[in-house]
């Protein structure tokens, strides 16, 4: 499936937003179930997010974009996130494709973006005990990586069409596993920001990004 199609069908499925004046996730649409193992990619976002708020508490001010299931378009999560100037925005997902494939991606545009999405992927990595051909740590022009103003990074924190993946998402320790590898990476980047994550990538002008964009696919 094409990353423009793939884009489209989020239309319609669960993704969880939540920001604070240093962090940033996003929020959801209607469904997208997998009916044979109950998994509903809004719940699980929305539960995770709930978790690295916890974890967040203290440290940052958190600003969740949904706190139930309410419908939050792709550009009002831009539009929202930019009015949280020093703020980072980081969109949490699971995603979807052929079986086999398992384990994180995380996405990045921004030359601002890069250290956070490096320290996020290698947190989730590290965290995740199944992966599989995934696309891994991606440079990627999407709404929610080129259009926000401010830092900004997504993740995708599993695949609900993996049947392990999915077993080990129905419990609350590996959710909470999921949770504290996000809040960790954010922890640490407002603690040593850039240090010790290599140099950083040049920057690539682009025009914002838009749902007609075509992309590759698997």
């Amino acid at each position: 499936m094409s990353d423009s199609s793939r884009e489209r069908v989020r239309q319609q499925t669960g993704t969880q937003g939540l920001w604070h004046r240093g962090v940033g996730r996003r929020s959801w649409r209607q469904g997208f179930r997998r009916a044979r193992r109950g998994q509903t990619e809004k719940t699980l976002t929305l539960d995770i997010a709930q978790r690295v708020k916890k974890e967040l508490a203290g440290d940052f001010r958190v600003v969740m974009i949904r706190d139930g299931d309410q419908f939050v378009d792709l550009e009002d999560r831009v539009r929202k996130a930019n009015r949280y100037d020093g703020g980072v925005l980081v969109s949490i997902h699971f995603n979807y494709g052929p079986r086999r494939l398992a384990g994180p991606e995380t996405y990045w545009w921004r030359v601002d973006s890069s250290s956070l999405a490096r320290r996020l992927h290698k947190n989730l990595t590290t965290a995740c005990t199944v992966e599989a051909g995934n696309r891994g740590l991606v440079r990627r022009r999407l709404r929610l990586t080129r259009n926000p103003e401010i830092p900004c990074v997504l993740v995708e924190c599993g695949y609900l069409t993996n049947a392990r993946e999915a077993a080990l998402l129905k419990t609350p320790e590996y959710r909470a596993k999921l949770a504290r590898a996000i809040a960790d990476a954010l922890k640490d980047q407002k603690r040593h920001g850039d240090a010790g994550m290599g140099p950083l990538p040049a920057p690539i002008i682009a025009p914002p990004s838009k749902g007609s964009d075509v992309r590759d696919s698997y």
